[in-house]
């Protein structure tokens, strides 16, 4: 199996344990095909018989940060910027062995900290500053920049029966590794960092090192406790192809997951979008007798400045073709330079009301006004773009039974705004109303359940002339919801009750990161559920049925805001997030509402016939 990692440059702590040494051998060995350059760090450099080329070695110690910093700069001015750090030995347990806690003298943790701790935070600090300058100078990212840590004690039967996460440095350990992910992310957004926690046999801990290190072998999985298994005809020159390894996720502190197999393959399509509400935000459904200047200052900045930061960094990204923007009429006719630049960058417009409506509880608009919105951002849309809009997402998803047989009547393909599923496309239900209890009458004439669409006639819409059970429109329906949104936890509005404004940015990041992640591996377990199975192309199935790899296809929503996401300390988040997605690679791609609408109706069609 190749690792593609031939020509790249490790750069290996304590190269004089078992571990480092193994690492080294790996790295210079026919395993990375061509092999790699090394660098090592050792206390004192073994001798080696003959020189080698590829092997760069440096005596000092790591407790001195001096040392450290020197090192990452002799060994880029040698082989060129580190594309690969490999801390040899992370300690994870208290220096006193067996102690329990409630027997541990605190200069002993003292003692933990200082020996296995604070050399690995000085090594990550001046690895991830020379990969930043070295990115900064030359305006490229480094190609496989991977960070691994070997657990020591791994092949030590103590170090399971003890628990890896209950003593010692590991919590210390999870939070900087956490930390630096992040950092990496930011610095280069295909950058992985991973922790080898277990190896399936010890003679092969350095095969299993260089397996981690490699984005070919394992993909994008990053902050994770890796165990890996080394099939025994992995790397060599047979006639028999090399078996992949086998990586699996280990319990870390904050999680539990499944064994993760990487011949899974994916089929993601992000549908990322922007609601360009701005002052009509605070027109419709957030109007209110308090709103003042200060209130419609916010939406002015939203249209003037945040709508076009965002436009920049979709360009920069090479995205503004590839989404949506879903503009109310009043943000064209009061934006109308902003919003012809946004046109002008090639993505898909979709309506979203004129003033941002209300159409819940004493409803804002009578069903005739609504028709009349309906019609003027029709007319307004088209005079922009060439074309009629084919895709809708109601103001604050308040969308009502009426809406649907209007936008069937003027011709739309999709709707955007409700979530009977979260990750898949599907063809709108037309339930009837949905009656809360009167618990003023006999509980008899209330105790019934909801009727519900019948997913047979998924494919088969307004087939049933009577209306008595629900049916389907021939809209489809693209999902989305509060936790794919950025202005409800991090836009503060002083008269909407449940804005937020103050949470940081990491966790709403972190909340779609851990949304992608779990689809990620699941998504093909729900082929059969109603919501998934209904929608998936037949191509998919017959791959599965033929005993192929399992396919994890899915919808991936994301809604901004200018507002929001145009403010600076948020926009750094969302190019971060969307950096990460695109890192993916050619599994993960961005498609228009539209085309992932289309694609589903055709899918329904082959379904049916």
């Amino acid at each position: 199996m190749s690792l593609q990692l031939e020509g790249f440059h490790a750069f290996i702590t304590d190269a004089a344990s078992s571990n480092g040494s193994a690492a080294v051998d790996e790295f210079l060995s026919s395993l990375a095909e061509n092999g790699c350059k090394v660098t090592a760090l050792y206390e004192k450099a073994p001798a080696r018989p003959g020189a080698l080329q590829n092997l760069h070695s440096i005596e000092g110690s790591l407790t001195e940060e001096a040392f450290i910093e020197s090192a990452f700069v002799d060994s880029r001015a040698r082989f060129g910027p580190v594309n690969v750090l490999v801390i040899a030995n992370a300690a994870t347990g208290l220096t006193e062995g067996d102690c329990p806690i409630w027997e541990t003298a605190l200069d002993t943790l003292d003692l933990t900290y200082r020996v296995s701790f604070r050399w690995i935070f000085l090594v990550m600090k001046h690895f991830l500053r020379s990969i930043r300058s070295y990115q900064h100078e030359t305006k490229s990212d480094l190609q496989n920049l991977a960070v691994v840590l070997v657990e020591s004690g791994m092949a030590d039967p103590r170090h399971v029966k003890r628990g890896k996460y209950t003593s010692g440095t590991s919590g210390m350990l999870h939070g900087l590794v956490q930390a630096v992910k992040h950092d990496l992310e930011y610095i280069n957004s295909k950058a992985t960092i991973n922790v080898l926690a277990r190896v399936s046999k010890p003679e092969d801990v350095g095969r299993a090192i260089v397996t981690v290190a490699s984005h070919h072998a394992i993909g994008q999985f990053s902050g994770e406790y890796l165990s890996v298994c080394i099939p025994d005809n992995i790397g060599q020159n047979d006639t028999e192809p090399a078996k992949s390894a086998i990586v699996e996720m280990e319990p870390t502190p904050t999680s539990v997951s499944k064994p993760l197999t990487i011949q899974t393959r994916h089929r993601v399509r992000v549908a990322l979008s922007v609601d360009f509400d701005a002052i009509s935000g605070h027109l419709g459904t957030g109007k209110h007798p308090g709103n003042n200047m200060s209130d419609y200052s916010a939406g002015i900045f939203a249209g003037k400045v945040g709508a076009l930061r965002l436009l920049r960094l979709f360009k920069k990204l090479d995205l503004a073709d590839k989404m949506t923007w879903f503009i109310p009429g009043h943000s064209m006719e009061t934006f109308p330079g902003e919003v012809k630049q946004i046109v002008e960058s090639g993505c898909e417009i979709g309506l979203h009301g004129y003033s941002h409506e209300r159409v819940r509880g004493a409803y804002q608009m009578t069903e005739e006004q609504e028709s009349d919105v309906l019609q003027k951002c029709i007319k307004l849309a088209t005079q922009l773009t060439g074309k009629k809009p084919v895709g809708y997402r109601a103001p604050l998803y308040q969308i009502r039974e009426t809406t649907i047989p209007l936008l069937e009547k003027y011709g739309f393909e999709y709707d955007s705004s409700l979530t009977h599923h979260d990750s898949q496309p599907y063809l709108f239900p037309l339930t009837l109303p949905i009656q809360p209890p009167d618990f003023s009458k006999p509980a008899s004439t209330w105790m019934h359940p909801t009727p519900l669409p019948s997913t047979s006639s998924a494919s088969s819409p307004n087939t049933n002339p009577n209306n008595q059970t629900p049916r389907f429109s021939s809209l489809i329906e693209i999902p989305c919801n509060w936790y794919g949104e950025d202005e409800t936890p991090l836009s503060y509005l002083p008269h909407v009750p449940n804005s937020h404004g103050y949470v940081d940015v990491r966790v709403i990041e972190q909340m779609w990161k851990d949304r992608f992640m779990w689809l990620w591996e699941h998504a093909h377990e729900e082929r059969e559920d109603q919501g998934g199975s209904e929608q998936r192309g037949t191509s998919v199935q017959e791959g599965e049925a033929k005993g192929e790899e399992k396919v994890n296809d899915f919808v991936f929503p994301i809604v901004l805001h200018p507002d929001t996401s145009g403010m600076a300390h948020v926009i750094g988040m969302v190019e971060r997030i969307l950096r990460w997605l695109k890192g993916w690679g050619s599994e993960v791609e961005f498609w228009r509402y539209e085309d992932i609408a289309r694609e589903a109706k055709v899918r329904a069609r082959e379904k049916e016939g």
